[in-house]
């Protein structure tokens, strides 16, 4: 059994939503990215990302998360801390926020207060 590492408590749904990966600091995106998928859970602090496009552990982020459910846009940076691919070829990416750096970061916690 993996030992749980996150300590922020975090919202268990699935919604939809789109991220701009806009870029990342190891130059493996070199163009902006529509990643098309779902966000399995968010806390405060981080997303955990499911879809069809490749993330790179390790890279600093751009998002631009759109919530479909209530029109919700947040611009924020974040660090890509693991991914994993599944056996439908599909990658999941956990992403770590950047408390600091993140434009929309007091907008993004409000969801949790």
């Amino acid at each position: 059994m993996l030992e749980e590492k996150r300590t922020h408590s975090r919202r268990s749904q699935k919604a939809q939503v789109h991220v701009d990966l806009v870029k990342a600091s190891n130059e493996s995106i070199k163009t902006a990215i529509r990643f098309e998928g779902s966000m399995w859970d968010f806390s405060s602090s981080g997303i955990r990302l499911h879809g069809k496009h490749l993330i790179v552990k390790d890279a600093s982020v751009e998002l631009l998360v759109e919530f479909e459910s209530d029109h919700s846009t947040y611009s924020l940076i974040g660090d890509v801390k693991w991914v994993t691919e599944t056996t439908e070829h599909e990658f999941i990416a956990g992403v770590e926020l950047d408390q600091s750096h993140s434009p929309d970061i007091n907008k993004w916690q409000e969801k949790f207060e």
